[in-house]
């Protein structure tokens, strides 16, 4: 029998009619590219912006020679980078399909090698980030080209430590005191995990440590080398011998005594917090991890705050007693209205009347300020600012009529007086600096923010902006520049005006510790106000002074700390005695555009050929002597690679210059089979895709070879993603067949049964919100259906076929989904889905089906890692050729093995998901660790009928007839791209009980 081409009735079926979830990415507005090719980049960046355009090309350039100072070799490939203007752009993407949150900083995408970054409005922030994606793809450009060729390395999979520690440390060198926070947190509390354990944000954090530590020990350039040697070798503790002469379990060892010898001391130096305020959250009950902003109430006698209890980043409140509980008065990232916060950046700040706070949001029409009824938990205002690409930090005035706040567009991050009254907005700052955090002083004459608008001159970090540091500033409402109130030399933020307006607050690194500092604006005396490990975030004081929050990170996770009368018995000290930075009186004093001259395109450069028989693998060029740059032998038949063909250049041959963005498409996947029968002859099938270097325009075949071209199959398909509505459309040509003896002929005759579909369809999908969708399908297809017969002889040829029938179809679908669950391990935990689909076919005028069918799924996380899952369905198809509904199976009744279906189901399910094993630590016969095995207890209960009037739910004696149960257990396992569920069920008509029935599968829980 002909080839079944199942994968792609699976592709048909996706476009049309298919049952799916799944949030969405909105492009609100679409964005217009210009592009700039330098040396080694080709760099896309917003319309419009050329001086941002140029900036970011030089910093890739200057950046590439940082790195291949450490890397060695160069690449011989060239690299695209794409530069959003926004965090939200970023976040919705199309060069990647995976949906982006707030966490993700950028990424380097590997099969094309992209490095795609977002802007934040800091340029000390994008430099980092720079080095950080380049390194990735400094890292695959190696793998793929030359050094791969030339020194017979072969790709390699680096632990994930190593792979996200080596950019970290290339771009900081673990001279970040954010960064070293978590370090520190682990060595005081006692978690640092080893190397090989390590996952997610901490695997960053401990391979920065890790490499830094080398580099410190045994020289920076041993961390290359250790790069190469691992490339080489694929083995962590061969190449740790090759290097260090010591193993990597020894190698660790040292490392980890090295923290302890660095960060012991500032136990003895700072407090714990639990000793110094009391905490008023407490993440390891209620499973969060961030307790963010906590802001006093006018009155003084509550609080709000940003708190992931319950999973999703929420707006909290609680009263200064102890005894009043906190509670959850607005939840976020659940509604169109908030669909994420900017973690590190949205504030909360109280109206005067005490019963309103305001916030920003981002939403799927740009960032929005909402005002926010504590009482009553509603949104009673909201201030939409379109021509803002980001919203930060804000404070309502004491008034109550105006809004400070730091807002980005143009490619800067300014402080702007909005009025609530008038709905006018005016610029504070106008420059490239980045200004956030501002704060209104008591009488509303003056604000005081931080920016990075000075310079650390002991910082010997490479790099245009390596060396801003941010400081505390006011503004004179009335007029005026900037007037600087700090001078440190590590960064300053969050200030605050203390009750009286005499005192200013603020947060610095002063010892590598992040805590609160007061400053005297009258004598300019300062005082440490909070001395605790491991870092204090934010902080709010109430407005007579008495009391002080402030979110410390501690023990894995941000609490709230409420600490009584903050400001008495402080040490004061002149300022004068504090380490002083140097003023910048403009961010861009130091870069030269006209350097990216130096940069522009050039023809690869010929590589002579290499014999790879003659290639010498054993002595690698990096042991013995090391010689960066070339490899040198005393053989004549080894070569010697000079590479200065790629040194800095110093001529301006060829400047590179603006130009615009051209769709040009490049291969994302192929992949297919060949096969012969003497049947139906040559049998293949190959897919492939392509998509221009943003990923708006997609472009995809599908083609199923078999024998005849009218009996192959074949699917085109284009997709345009660039605007808010996504547009498919596509042309096939689908053959199906079955082979089957009819009684009503002799014995050996054999039939084929042959169905053609040929047509085309089309897709549109509008997203209203992240979390809701309407999709509107259609397919229009001329249908044939074919009858032959032959004698069921071998080497015989079927006979001419008979045309049964011949239809032009029509078959619309309309479908609104909606989805806003949060995902465990192994599926979705919190939140709601639903989804309402109907659809039909229309042939030669007559309704041959018309389906209605609805799915509504909820999840209520009740404890920390405990979930409740609940399933609905219903469907209804009639018409002459109405549609069946299955019963059986993961999307059915589970334990029920026979094929139930009918015109008309009806389903309910519930889960218990609970945490089955932490891990399972086998010793024999292997040794194997699998972590965080999930469990689910489950019950289904469920039917499928064709008339209402057959319909029987139980049978006379109180069994269960046309209703259909069954209920079971097992464990899940998540194995990063599936996840693996066993389970064991059992059908019951409430009389008898069947025997288990067993289901493997890859699937997560619905």
């Amino acid at each position: 029998m002909k080839l079944r081409l199942a994968l792609l009735f699976l592709l048909i079926s996706a476009l049309c009619h298919a049952y799916n979830f799944g949030q969405n990415k909105v492009n609100t507005t679409p964005e217009a590219w210009s592009t700039l090719q330098t040396m080694h980049f080709d760099v896309y960046f917003p319309r419009g912006e050329n001086d941002f355009g140029r900036l970011a090309a030089l910093l890739a350039e200057e950046t590439y020679y940082n790195l291949r100072a450490d890397l060695k070799y160069p690449i011989s490939s060239r690299i695209p980078i794409i530069f959003y203007r926004s965090k939200s752009q970023f976040q919705s993407t199309n060069i990647i399909y995976p949906l982006l949150t707030e966490g993700v900083g950028g990424f380097t995408e590997s099969l094309r090698n992209r490095v795609v970054i977002p802007f934040d409005g800091s340029y000390r922030n994008l430099e980092d980030l720079i080095a950080h994606e380049l390194t990735h793809a400094y890292a695959n450009a190696l793998d793929k080209g030359m050094i791969n060729s030339y020194l017979s390395l072969r790709p390699v999979s680096f632990p994930f430590w190593f792979s996200e520690g080596l950019p970290e440390f290339l771009s900081i060198g673990g001279e970040n005191d954010y960064n070293n926070m978590f370090i520190l947190d682990m060595v005081v509390n006692d978690y640092l995990v080893p190397l090989g354990s390590s996952d997610g944000y901490f695997a960053y954090r401990l391979g920065e440590s890790f490499l830094a530590y080398i580099a410190k020990t045994y020289g920076r350039e041993k961390v290359s080398e250790y790069y190469f040697t691992i490339h080489s070798s694929h083995n962590m503790d061969a190449a740790t011998k090759k290097v260090f002469g010591i193993d990597f379990e020894s190698l660790e060892s040292r490392w980890r005594f090295q923290l302890k010898r660095d960060f012991y001391p500032r136990v003895n130096d700072h407090g714990v917090p639990q000793e110094a305020m009391e905490q008023r959250t407490r993440s390891d009950k209620d499973g969060s991890y961030f307790n963010f902003m906590p802001r006093f109430s006018p009155k003084g006698d509550r609080y709000v705050y940003f708190s992931t209890a319950g999973a999703r980043y929420s707006v909290w409140m609680a009263g200064i007693h102890e005894m009043d509980r906190a509670k959850k008065i607005f939840t976020g990232e659940a509604t169109g209205k908030a669909e994420e916060f900017y973690y590190f950046r949205s504030n909360l700040s109280w109206f005067p009347d005490g019963r309103r706070v305001a916030f920003s949001a981002k939403t799927s029409w740009g960032d929005q300020i909402h005002i926010l009824d504590v009482d009553r938990g509603k949104i009673v205002q909201t201030v939409k600012l379109p021509e803002f690409d980001a919203i930060y930090e804000l404070d309502v005035a004491p008034d109550g009529k105006r809004l400070v706040f730091a807002g980005q567009r143009e490619m800067r991050c300014d402080i702007y007086l909005h009025d609530l009254d008038t709905g006018q907005t005016r610029q504070l700052t106008d420059d490239y600096f980045n200004d956030a955090q501002p704060r209104f002083s008591p009488d509303g004459q003056t604000i005081v923010f931080s920016s990075e608008r000075s310079l650390n001159p002991e910082s010997q970090r490479k790099g245009f902006f390596a060396n801003v540091v941010a400081n505390i500033y006011s503004l004179d409402l009335d007029g005026g520049e900037p007037e600087q109130l700090t001078f440190r030399i590590r960064d300053c933020s969050w200030p605050m005006f203390d009750g009286s307006g005499g005192k200013l607050l603020y947060l610095t690194y002063e010892d590598k510790v992040n805590n609160l500092h007061a400053l005297d604006l009258q004598s300019s005396a300062q005082a440490k106000v909070t001395d605790v490990l491991a870092g204090v975030f934010a902080a709010d004081i109430s407005p007579d002074n008495r009391y002080l929050l402030v979110s410390n990170y501690f023990d894995k996770a941000w609490n709230i700390y409420f600490a009584h009368d903050p400001l008495k018995n402080l040490a004061w000290s002149d300022s004068t005695a504090q380490q002083l930075s140097v003023p910048s009186p403009d961010l861009m004093a130091g870069v030269d555009l006209g350097q990216l001259d130096y940069f522009g395109k050039r023809k690869p450069a010929p590589l002579p050929r290499i014999n790879p028989a003659r290639q010498y693998d054993e002595r690698f060029p990096l042991s013995g002597e090391y010689r960066p740059f070339e490899l040198t032998r005393e053989d004549s038949l080894f070569l010697t690679r000079d590479y200065s063909y790629d040194d800095r250049p110093t001529s301006k041959d060829n400047p590179p210059t603006i130009g615009g963005y051209k769709p040009r498409f490049s291969l994302d996947s192929i992949w297919g089979g060949l096969a012969y029968s003497s049947a139906v002859g040559t049998i293949g099938y190959v897919e492939l895709g392509l998509s221009d270097i943003m990923g708006n325009h997609g472009i995809g075949a599908n083609v199923g070879v078999a024998g005849k071209l009218e009996e192959s199959n074949l699917l085109l398909t284009y997709m345009y993603l660039k605007h808010r509505m996504d547009y498919g459309v596509g042309i096939y040509n689908l053959v199906d067949d079955a082979y089957y003896l009819d009684e009503n002929y002799l014995p050996n005759n054999l039939l084929r049964y042959r169905e053609r579909k040929s047509g085309l369809y089309m897709l549109l999908r509008y997203p209203f919100t992240r979390f809701t969708r309407l999709e509107f399908d259609h397919m229009l297809y001329q249908r044939g259906q074919y009858l032959s017969w032959a004698p069921y002889v071998e080497g015989y040829e079927l006979s001419d076929e008979v045309s049964l029938s011949q239809d032009l179809v029509y078959t619309p679908g309309l479908s609104l989904v909606h989805d806003n669950a949060l995902y465990g391990s192994t599926g979705p935990l919190v939140g709601w889905r639903g989804l309402y689909n109907v659809s039909a076919t229309l042939a030669d005028g007559r309704v041959e089906y018309f389906t209605n069918y609805i799915d509504l799924r909820s999840y209520t996380l009740f404890s920390r890692r405990y979930a409740i899952a609940l399933r609905a369905i219903a469907g209804v198809s009639t018409g002459k050729e109405p549609q069946r509904f299955n019963l059986s199976g993961y999307y059915g009744v589970r334990a029920y093995r026979d094929n139930l279906s009918g015109y008309k189901k009806a389903l309910l399910s519930a889960e218990l998901r609970f945490p089955f094993f932490e891990y399972i630590n086998l010793a024999f016969p292997i040794p194997l660790n699998i972590p965080n095995i999930r469990g689910s207890l489950f019950v289904d209960l469920g039917t499928v009928f064709d008339n209402f009037s057959d319909f029987n739910a139980t049978t006379e004696d109180g069994r269960l007839d046309d209703l259909k149960l069954g209920y079971g257990f097992g464990p899940r396992l998540n194995l990063g791209y599936v996840v693996l569920r066993f389970d064991i069920a059992w059908q019951t008509d409430l009389s008898k009980t069947s025997k288990p029935t067993y289901y493997l599968s890859l699937s997560e829980d619905f």
